[in-house]
This record gives C-alpha cells, structure tokens and sequence, in this order.
C-alpha cells in the first residue's frame, strides 16, 4: 500500500514538473564573449568597436556601448544603444534589434558636425540591428517561447 501510494505520488510530482516550461541560463559573460566576437564592425568610413554590455532585466532591454571612429571626417568616440533582444528562428541565433542611440559623443567632448551626426545615427543602426549575440546550441532545438532579461544573464524559456 505504501508502495503504491510512493509510486502515484513520484508520478504526480514528474508530471507536474513537466508541466512547466524548461528554461536555460546564459550567463553574460558567455554573452560578452559572443559579442566582442563581432567586433570591430565597419562600414563605409565609421568603425564600431570595444563593445560592453549592461542587462536590465527591469525594462528587459541590454545596453550596448562602445567607441566609434570615422575616418572622412576624421573623428572618434564614443556610442551607447539600448537594443533588446530576438529570437531568429531560423539560425537559431539570439539577436540585436530595435536599437536606440543613447548617447552619441566625440573623443575630445565638442559637438559632431551634422555630417558625422548622420553617418554615425544611421550605421549605429543599420551595423547593429540582426548582429547574433548568442548562438543557440541545434541539439536544444529551434523553439524558444520567449528570452527573459535577467541581470546578469539571458533566461531562454522553451
């Protein structure tokens, strides 16, 4: 008899346990590898590079920053994006989009001529938006319900 109720009971609490959805941790600092990677990004005269990430799992959104450089007109700095992440399907990659400028600024603290203010808004966005920051492994699958930005780290749920 106590064996019996024993077994019903394991049984119960497995299937209550499947019940709910499988979740993975990634650590940020596998996300920070995977991203520095990436760099530096060029495009036309503008180059990206040095990137470092924040996680804010209270407006689930990543801050990504890092220095830029033109070099018509000569310039550089630095850039800060606020970026949240998506799931692409079909790579089975986690990647950057709806990208927001944050903070746009020059070296040497002056203000950017219009020239370089238009160049650096415009390939911020477009070097950016779809960069992969996580390669999910094929042998988990190509189904994630919904990523969950945590503070030091991605929680993908399946």
């Amino acid at each position: 008899m106590m064996k019996k109720f024993f077994c019903v009971t394991l049984v119960l609490v497995v299937c209550h346990g499947l019940a709910h959805a499988i979740s993975i941790g990634i650590p940020k600092a596998l996300i920070d590898v995977a991203v520095a990677k990436k760099f530096p990004k060029e495009k036309a005269t503008v180059t990206l590079d040095k990137p470092t990430t924040a996680f804010s799992k209270s407006r689930q959104k990543i801050e990504l920053c890092g220095t830029w450089a033109s070099k018509l007109p000569k310039a550089n700095g630095e850039f800060c994006v606020d970026t949240q992440p998506v799931w692409n399907k079909d790579k089975g990659d986690i990647e950057i989009s709806k990208v927001n400028v944050l903070k746009l600024t020059t070296a040497d603290g002056k203000e950017m001529s219009s020239a370089v203010s238009t160049t650096l808004n415009a390939t911020l966005l477009t070097l950016l938006d779809g960069t992969s920051v996580y390669h999910v492994p094929d042998m988990i699958g190509k189904r994630l319900d919904r990523i969950e930005i945590q503070d030091s780290s991605f929680q993908l749920v399946f």
